[in-house]
């Protein structure tokens, strides 16, 4: 451990007040947090390249949690990328019926954002998304952290 280093990971973590078997209330949990750790890194000019998303379910021995890792094509804090790569990871623990009582998510590989390497593209909705994002950035750095969001996060 060194005093003042620059952290590896960022986490975040989400608890239901009971067990969950709705798959699109996780999946909100999932945007929130991809939400989070996307402006958090951002905040502090970082990008990030991996997810790792942790489910705590019900099983017969009481309560388990499962954790799967996966790299991202490029380093990144861009939000709907975050939400993507999380959804796949909760996809592929097929917890179809399983009683859920948190979701926590790790950015893992922190690096410093000007370091990382970006692909251009030639998709203005990217490119729109992007500038989106980043002006409901300032939004919330001036009003509050839920003065911008999602929808699918405002019920």
């Amino acid at each position: 451990v060194l005093p003042g280093a620059a952290a590896r990971s960022i986490a975040a973590e989400r608890s239901f007040p009971r067990d969950e078997l709705d798959r699109e209330r996780q999946r909100r949990a999932l945007m929130s947090l991809t939400e989070e750790l996307g402006a958090r890194m951002r905040g502090d000019g970082q990008v990030c390249r991996g997810l790792a998303v942790s489910v705590r379910y019900a099983d017969r021995t009481g309560y388990s949690t499962l954790t799967r890792t996966r790299t991202l094509r490029e380093p990144t804090a861009h939000s709907a990328a975050l939400t993507a790569l999380a959804y796949r990871i909760h996809d592929s623990f097929a917890l179809q019926r399983a009683r859920v009582r948190g979701i926590a998510l790790r950015a893992e590989g922190l690096m410093e954002s000007e370091r990382a390497a970006h692909q251009l593209s030639f998709d203005p909705v990217d490119e729109r998304a992007r500038r989106i994002e980043a002006v409901a950035d300032r939004l919330r750095d001036r009003f509050g952290p839920r003065a911008v969001m999602p929808g699918r996060l405002a019920a």
